[in-house]
């Protein structure tokens, strides 16, 4: 302990510039916090300090007697692999691997390990202490489980001493590359045949006779001499499977160990202090960040590596151990930016945790827990490498349930229909995501999962259900006969309410409408029902209605219902087929529709070619002449020649102009013309109507625009007495405007109906 103690004594004024921080909870959000297992705990965390960042965080109770955390070593010591696939192949019945992180320092171009790795005593890497303060493990510390199964972190003195003839020597470390002035030891467990050492040194070789399985605490070997590499040799020097070989670089060794001779006696033991004796595994690591709730930061907080904002992986205890905290830092994201060494320490303090120590970070931080209904592990953190991918790594640290898988008593589903109130005759389905035992290990579920109806309402077949009458029921989802989880159901045997869209509607002949209903319960939600059980019929000769609801209309300007009907339940809505457009620019709700139909049905008056009206088109003299022979019925079949000189006998309306004329209806104009063409004015028209229907009387509107002494001012009278005419707002005639075929029509047609 004497190398310790002199190291400490170093890092004292390191360790004094760093400061207990205020509570980290107050910036904390949790955005996830489930277990993993019985006893163990994930949390995901945005932290906001300096920077923004994701901590991922398993709380692992080694209390529980279920719960372990191992040692994750790759298959070769020198080997790699990711973290997740490392845990996965650890992971087997009996020993579910629920969380993992990465954990030792190695070296990423040969793959072995840096620093000390042990399990059970037995010394899987020898490692090395780092030396300069800004190293991350420039002391020996290293995190591991006691025997007794709790979470330890601390420092350790692991010492190789080699004796020869009485003489003992501290080496320098145990199969690992030897550098400068170094003494290193290589059994068979080295990952490398030979030393792979370069000619710069000298080696001996040492039998012990028996074959060498394994390196351990507390264990010497003892052997001759048997071979001796000399300095400057290139020879690739083999390590005897029962044997090991010392290997010494430097002057000072060549003193000590010269004289070295084959046939000797050397012996090497390996120990260390009592502390970790028996370990169910030590790893190696560094920087020591917490110790005793307190920031304890056992390297240079102001050197490039401890400033540096990155990912961090770490290992925490508390509780005097009884738990244990796998914790990674995202950065070097726009996400999560990272945390240097003094902010590291100062979250953990304020995490809780009563010791913790550093663990390989960078690129290589990651975790990985088990999903709800898997038992495979997957990648939990966002590693800073390309596309997120994680780095082939060293040794892991493993959080596993030794529970055997049990029966069910967790379950995960959704209800197709969100269970909602059902109609007699109406089906759903339950669809299951997962099924995991007490230990939250997922079960199989196809062929496993099987529902039954409490009262027998339901018609069970495999995952679905059919209502087959109404009542409040249960469904049990059951795993291989154990009942797991149930839910209520509410079935009835017609809706509370039943509504038919579209509402009351006017459509024309040979249109189609989807109608469409909305059921729903006593409390106002919509029920479910398959859309067969929708049944639709129609009331009166209005069309025909599918199955689906498709109303196709027939014979104009019938009405009728459209009836849907829902279980009991039955609603209706008016329909009525519209009378189909007279004319292309005269629709069904065209203000003067019944005047218009009434004049063209009586064949009156008629439209165009194009099948238009143009009811806003100015009204000719001689189109009046045909309108009015019309409407009066004139004779038109032998009349007298008015002997209009622009109404030739060959003329299209000759006859009509003729016998309205003779009717003394109307007359011509100026140098004995009628001018056809000309527009008819209100004023004229007036005339024509009051003439010929031999209208009467004087009406109390006093129109501003018709003085007493105007020509027309008797006709427009006696139109304004019999109801046909009321003017324009303001008590205005208009007489000079030239009249619309459309009101030339509906003057006409009150004079009919006067």
């Amino acid at each position: 302990m004497k190398k310790i103690a002199k190291l400490l004594l170093i890092l004292v004024v390191m360790v004094s510039m760093v400061y207990s921080p205020a509570n980290v909870y107050a910036f904390q959000t949790v955005k996830k916090d489930y277990p993993l297992s019985k006893g163990v705990q994930y949390k995901q965390y945005t932290y906001s300090n300096t920077n923004t960042n994701t901590i991922n965080h398993l709380a692992i109770n080694v209390g529980d007697p279920t719960t372990e955390v191992q040692l994750g070593m790759p298959a070769a010591v020198n080997g790699k692999e990711s973290t997740v696939a490392n845990a996965n192949r650890h992971s087997r019945e009996g020993n579910r691997v629920v969380g993992a992180i990465n954990a030792s320092f190695y070296n990423m171009s040969e793959g072995y390990p840096l620093f000390l790795l042990a399990r059970n005593n037995v010394i899987l890497n020898g490692g090395a202490v780092s030396s300069g303060s800004d190293q991350y493990m420039n002391v020996p510390t290293a995190f591991g489980m006691t025997a007794d199964g709790k979470g330890m972190i601390d420092y350790f003195d692991f010492d190789i001493a080699l004796s020869h003839k009485g003489s003992n020597y501290e080496m320098s470390g145990l199969n690992r590359i030897r550098n400068i002035h170094e003494a290193v030891i290589y059994t068979p467990q080295f990952y490398s045949k030979t030393t792979d050492t370069n000619e710069f040194g000298f080696e001996i070789v040492v039998d012990t006779g028996a074959p060498i399985t394994e390196n351990t605490f507390g264990q010497t070997l003892t052997g001759t001499v048997t071979q001796i590499k000399p300095y400057g040799s290139k020879e690739k020097l083999a390590i005897p499977s029962t044997g090991f070989v010392v290997s010494l670089q430097g002057g000072d060794w060549h003193n000590k160990l010269g004289h070295v001779a084959i046939g000797d006696e050397m012996s090497v033991n390996f120990s260390i202090d009592q502390l970790w004796q028996n370990a169910q595994f030590m790893l190696a690591s560094g920087p020591y960040l917490v110790r005793d709730n307190k920031p304890y930061i056992m390297m240079s907080t102001t050197s490039a590596r401890a400033k540096e904002i990155a990912p961090r992986t770490v290992v925490a205890t508390s509780d005097n151990g009884n738990k244990v905290h796998f914790i990674t830092v995202d950065g070097r994201q726009s996400h999560s930016k990272g945390m240097n060494m003094v902010q590291l320490a100062n979250y953990l303090v304020a995490l809780g945790v009563e010791k913790a120590i550093n663990l390989d970070g960078g690129g290589s931080t990651t975790m990985g827990i088990r999903n709800y209904g898997s038992n495979n592990v997957v990648l939990a953190n966002l590693p800073s490498n390309s596309g997120n991918t994680q780095r082939l790594v060293s040794a892991t640290l493993l959080a596993a349930s030794n529970a055997p898988t049990g029966k069910a008593t967790h379950i995960k589903f959704s209800n197709s229909t969100n269970n909602a109130t059902m109609l007699v005759g109406a089906s759903s389905s339950v669809a299951v995501q997962y099924v995991l035992d007490e230990n939250y290990n997922a079960l199989p579920l196809d062929g496993h999962l099987s529902l039954a109806s409490q009262n027998e309402t339901l018609s069970i077949n495999g995952l679905s259900y059919t209502a087959t009458q109404a009542g409040d029921d249960r469904i049990y989802i059951g795993h291989d006969g154990t009942a797991v989880q149930s839910f209520p159901v509410k079935i009835v045997d017609a809706p509370t309410s039943l509504t038919i869209a579209p509402s009351a509607k006017t459509v024309s002949a040979g249109e189609t409408v989807d109608f469409k209903v909305d059921a729903k319960d006593d409390s106002g939600k919509a029920i479910v029902y398959d859309a067969s059980q929708v049944k639709w019929s129609v009331e009166g000769n209005i069309g025909t209605i599918t199955s689906n609801g498709k109303f196709t209309a027939q014979n104009p300007g019938s009405t009728g219902k459209i009836v849907a009907t829902l279980g009991t339940k039955s609603e209706s809505v008016t329909v009525t087929v519209a009378k189909p457009a007279l004319f292309k620019d005269i629709p069904n709700n065209y203000t003067y529709f019944k005047e218009v139909e009434y004049l063209t049905s009586n064949k009156i008056i008629t439209g165009y070619s194009d099948g238009t009206f143009k009811p806003n088109n100015k009204l000719t003299r001689a189109h009046a002449a045909v309108i009015i022979s019309r409407a009066l019925g004139l004779n038109t079949s032998n009349v007298k020649n008015p002997s209009f000189k622009d109404i030739p006998a060959n003329h299209i309306y000759y006859k009509e102009i003729a016998a309205v004329a003779e009717a003394g209806i109307m007359s011509g104009r100026e140098n004995n013309k009628f001018d056809p063409d000309a527009t008819l004015t209100r004023a004229q028209m007036a005339k024509i109507v009051a003439i010929a229907y031999d209208l009467k009387g004087t009406s109390n509107i006093v129109f501003k625009d018709v003085p007493k002494n105007d020509w027309a001012y008797t006709y427009i009278q006696q139109l304004a007495a019999n109801n046909i005419t009321t003017g324009y707002a303001g008590n205005l005639y208009k007489p000079n405007e030239s009249i619309s075929r459309v009101h030339f029509g509906l003057f006409l047609y009150r004079a009919i109906h006067q």
